[in-house]
């Protein structure tokens, strides 16, 4: 994409505004950007923070959502899959049981951006960012997750549309097309 992701729209309504309405019910509290940078857009009922620890990209989005959530477990997913899906969400959120992740897999890859986080995982992700490692996966090792295979995914999200993210302007426009149909 040629523009700051948070800055697309599906038809007049901002990806955030179409995510923020497919999950609005299913959470208790609201959503909240994280934004390395001045947060230019404003959204009403969505709260905006910025980086705890800047320029330390999607970890450090992830540590500043769990720092200031109020809830112990948190959906973590990036601005840019608005075709989520609440069954495969309520699905994920009932396999958080002891663990402190629960993270799916497609195509043999962890969807880091796409998972429900406990607040337990913040230690981890500290030291992820105080020794300059920022791969989301490599703390995984570090807490208790519970990996969703593709398999029992597919039962909730047959086409895996949930996990489809738009980076470029061809993809948006069949994202426009899918998003119309559901």
């Amino acid at each position: 994409m040629r523009k700051e992701k948070i800055s697309l729209k599906i038809g007049e309504v901002y990806l955030i505004e179409v995510i923020a309405g497919k999950i609005k019910d299913f959470f208790e509290e609201i959503i909240l950007i994280i934004t390395n940078n001045s947060f230019k857009y404003q959204f009403p009922g969505i709260r905006t923070v910025t980086d705890v620890v800047p320029g330390k990209g999607p970890l450090g989005g992830i540590y500043t959502g769990l720092l200031v959530s109020q809830s112990k477990y948190n959906f973590i997913c990036a601005c840019d899959m608005p075709l989520l899906n609440l069954n495969l969400l309520k699905f994920m959120v009932s396999q958080i049981n002891e663990n402190d992740a629960v993270i799916p897999i497609i195509k043999g890859f962890t969807e880091p951006l796409h998972s429900v986080y406990s607040k337990n995982c913040l230690p981890a992700i500290k030291y992820q960012l105080q020794i300059g490692d920022l791969k989301i996966k490599n703390f995984f090792p570090r807490i208790k997750c519970k990996y969703i295979p593709e398999d029992k995914i597919k039962k909730y999200d047959p086409c895996l549309l949930s996990f489809f993210n738009l980076n470029t302007p061809q993809v948006l426009e069949l994202a426009k097309n899918l998003y119309n149909t559901m």
